[in-house]
């Protein structure tokens, strides 16, 4: 699905902005505010980091990116999608997804706890496959 159609999807308009913060978030995979800035800079020069700010704001409302909040890091972003954990290098930070059950561990926490959760952000710190071949 482009861009243009997965905006439209979520009734949100497709301007060149939009299109240019799913372009980063497509090719980072996970990116934060500053990546996104420097990403988009290139292409809108005079573009500010307000205007991104409330870009980044109006499409996690309308849930098409999430907001992935790491314990020790900036926050980052990325195109919503099926439930799945993060495994973070603590050798170099690349960020991966890792396809996980996580809506059963979410609900087993929540019969176990008799709570309610509202969100959640599952991560692993690991040494990524690059940095064990690289020692």
């Amino acid at each position: 699905m482009t861009h243009m159609n997965m905006l439209k999807n979520y009734n949100l308009k497709a301007t060149p902005q939009r299109l240019c913060i799913l372009e980063v978030l497509n090719s980072y995979g996970h990116a934060s505010l500053d990546d996104i800035e420097k990403f988009t800079k290139t292409k809108f020069p005079t573009l500010s980091l307000s205007t991104i700010y409330r870009n980044l704001k109006e499409m996690l409302k309308k849930g098409l990116i999430s907001e992935v909040k790491l314990a020790n890091k900036k926050d980052y972003y990325e195109i919503e999608k099926e439930s799945h954990a993060h495994l973070i290098c603590t050798n170099c930070g690349k960020i991966e997804d890792f396809r996980v059950d996580t809506d059963t561990i979410i609900n087993n926490i929540q019969l176990l706890t008799s709570s309610k959760i509202h969100n959640a952000t599952i991560s692993f710190n690991t040494t990524c496959k690059e940095c064990l071949s690289a020692k």
